[in-house]
């Protein structure tokens, strides 16, 4: 049996469990505790780890949790989720297209992010659905950096709402249709869509946070006051002629009514969203999680709302928890611990959708702890070896003196040898550079040889040249670009039948060796007509030029099919 930590890191509320795994089978919850951060701590990367840290012992000293190897999940505004389409090809193929969508998708630079992809159900008409989850390297970092400084040794970097969705999985196996957990926290609500292999999620910066600050601008009261009242008193209200015999509470839950019904518009856009461009079906079900799901008739306004059965989500369907806990406070608690408990499915239990933004130096880290005991080993046997090696040296020093003398002197012949042949492969080599330099230039002199005695055999005598230049990509020559004229009354006389005087100069030069076969590689780009002059332009390509991007014009249609 194996002990680990499972932390929830939220904007402002830290959530700790210690759970004992078994390899293949269902974790069992021994103690969890709750821990509150300064607010707005998030906000500041630089400090966050800091907060964390001293957040953390408080929480482990108070509840008697040991540090330990622990696993993370990160608030779902920490985190940017992107779900895209790719070919279902080869993996590496995949891979490449999941690259380009994280370089397209990610609101900041890749040298600053950390990011993990995972693979969501079959591929379906030729296209995998891939989850993109990308979160900033310095948060990760900062967070890290608190969590080893408390003690505990970060191995997994999870996100809440893809906890949740292993959570939902694990414990409701027999769940058909769609089922969207709406998870309620402090600064943001994540709504999951968990159907079958599928998963797909949204953060809506709409919770609890929302509720007071909104309880707070009604009653002009403190933030804290409003905080308290909210727990103390608050309710959702319920629509009709629902009402409170007592005014400040029936006010109180219409404040909180109007709260969420602006995050029920925003359930309601991500199921049309979800329905529409995921391919997704309509929620069958609906799961509360989160501590502001409490609020008393949360779950009948849902139902009243969305017209499906709603309740709230128990993780500890299959999950064991101590018996001698307190069951009214658990049962309070129970709220904010699906995310724990889809934290612990990751040691021991191969979950469905997995993915890990652990920091590079952090994986570093654990695989050098995981080799330590072969060092040890290693070092004992260094050791031992050293020791036979000083008595083998102590022999055999004498032996490899002499040795040494005789190779000395058979490698002082040998650096003589050596630099003459150094001299000699120089001189080779610089003949050869220059040899192939005289090369390309007799080449490109016969080249302009053949393109200028090409042109003279096409120009007929009545015809003249009036610009001859150089057509180049880059240091590469493709062709010419020529003008020519020719008087108005010799123009009939020079063109070939049923063929402008142009397209006569065309077909000519495309029956030279030297320039294309086919005249439509010798496009004539411009032709002016004057009463008395005829003067058009022609590009003549090389023939070596011409039918290399045919051909990669054929590999290019190829590849696109």
């Amino acid at each position: 049996m194996e002990r680990i930590l499972t932390l929830n890191i939220g904007a402002s509320r830290l959530a700790l469990a210690e759970f004992e795994v078994r390899p293949g089978r269902a974790p069992g919850l021994t103690r969890y505790t709750f821990g509150d951060l300064p607010e707005g701590a998030a906000d500041a990367p630089e400090t966050f780890g800091i907060e964390i840290e001293q957040t953390l012992r408080g929480m482990m000293a108070a509840a008697g949790i040991r540090p330990g190897r622990i696993y993370i999940a990160l608030s779902g505004q920490m985190a940017f989720p992107r779900f895209v389409k790719v070919l279902a090809e080869s993996e590496d193929k995949m891979n490449e297209q999941i690259r380009f969508e994280v370089e397209q998708n990610v609101p900041f630079p890749l040298s600053e992010a950390i990011w993990d992809d995972a693979l969501i159900g079959q591929p379906n008409a030729g296209e995998q659905h891939v989850m993109i989850v990308a979160a900033r390297a310095d948060l990760v970092g900062a967070i890290a950096k608190g969590l080893l400084n408390a003690g505990c040794e970060p191995e997994l970097v999870d996100v809440a709402p893809v906890a949740l969705y292993n959570a939902v999985r694990f414990n409701y196996p027999d769940a058909e249709g769609c089922t969207l957990v709406v998870d309620i926290g402090a600064r943001c609500t994540n709504l999951v869509f968990v159907e079958q292999e599928r998963i797909f999620y949204r953060t809506i910066p709409v919770a609890g946070n929302t509720i007071t600050s909104e309880i707070a601008k009604a009653f002009g009261i403190s933030h804290e006051e409003a905080e308290r009242l909210k727990c103390e008193q608050g309710l959702v209200a319920q629509g009709g002629a629902f009402a409170v015999d007592d005014p400040e509470v029936d006010r109180l839950s219409k404040v909180i009514r109007n709260v969420m019904t602006r995050l029920n518009a925003e359930v309601t856009r991500s199921i049309a969203f979800y329905r529409s461009q995921q391919e997704g079906s309509a929620p069958t079900r609906v799961l509360l999680s989160g501590a502001s799901s409490q609020l008393p008739y949360m779950q009948n306004f849902f139902e009243e709302k969305l017209q499906v059965a709603t309740d709230f989500l128990n993780p500890f369907q299959t999950v064991s928890y101590p018996a001698d806990v307190d069951a009214d406070q658990f049962g309070r608690d129970a709220f904010s611990l699906p995310i724990l408990v889809g934290l612990a499915l990751r040691r021991g239990l191969t979950c469905p959708v997995e993915v890990n933004l652990v920091s590079q130096d952090i994986t570093a880290r654990k695989e050098f702890r995981r080799r330590l005991p072969f060092f040890g080993i290693a070092a004992a046997g260094l050791i031992f070896i050293m020791g036979i090696w000083l008595i083998y040296v102590g022999r055999m020093g004498s032996l490899y003196e002499q040795q040494a003398d005789r190779i000395r002197v058979s490698l002082d012949e040998y650096e003589t040898q050596k630099s003459q042949y150094d001299k000699v492969d120089k001189t080779a080599k610089d003949a050869e550079a220059r040899a192939a330099a005289y090369q390309a230039v007799l080449e490109a002199r016969q080249t302009w040889v053949r393109m200028l005695v090409a042109v003279n055999r096409a120009i007929a005598d009545g015809l003249w040249v009036t610009n001859l230049s150089a057509r180049r990509a880059g240091d590469t020559l493709q062709g010419l670009n020529l003008s020519v004229s020719v008087w108005k009354d010799q123009e009939a006389r020079l063109s070939a039948a049923n063929k402008t005087i142009d397209e006569t100069v065309a077909a000519k030069l495309a029956e030279q060796p030297v320039f294309a076969a086919d005249v439509k590689d010798i496009p004539i780009s411009k032709k002016t007509q004057l009463p008395w002059m005829t003067s058009f332009d022609i590009t003549a390509n090389l023939r070596s030029v011409a039918k290399p991007q045919e051909t990669t014009g054929r590999a290019t249609r190829r590849n696109r099919r």
